[in-house]
């Protein structure tokens, strides 16, 4: 059985979005998933570094007030909302309240994820490119798409 517990004093500041984080992998004894994660704290008054990015993202608020924005669109946002990030568009959020806005935030699909399971699966199938189509067709073969 696999689990962890975090605490506020557990969470590592990220400058880079100026956030309070604990990231979900590494994690000792369990296989890095193709998919990212952490629990994220803003502090009162202050805003995740607007960005964008290759993947897609959605967080999962949990506790405190915020204001989420997205592109030129923004929303107020609490404990229960559920926000999906559209990969390269840049967001923010702002936490507006008293205490520290908390959200679990889980990414995908980007650029570095996928050469990761491609790398994965070429090993597995001892192959240099998983998706590298055969130079030549094997004899007797017929052309792709056939004749229509």
């Amino acid at each position: 059985m696999h689990s962890f517990s975090w605490n506020h004093d557990d969470l590592v500041h990220e400058p880079a979005y100026n956030t309070h984080a604990r990231r979900i992998f590494p994690w000792p004894g369990v296989p890095e998933p193709s998919w990212g994660g952490a629990w994220v704290a803003v502090d009162p008054g202050e805003t995740v570094t607007p960005h964008s990015h290759d993947e897609k993202e959605a967080f999962f608020v949990v506790g405190g007030e915020g204001l989420w924005r997205m592109g030129e669109e923004e929303r107020k946002v609490g404990f229960g909302d559920t926000l999906y990030m559209t990969p390269f568009v840049e967001h923010a959020l702002t936490n507006t309240g008293t205490e520290r806005l908390v959200f679990l935030s889980i990414w995908w699909d980007g650029a570095e994820a996928v050469a990761k399971e491609r790398a994965l699966w070429a090993e597995r199938l001892g192959v240099s490119d998983p998706q590298a189509a055969p130079a030549d067709p094997p004899a007797g073969a017929a052309a792709a798409g056939g004749d229509r």
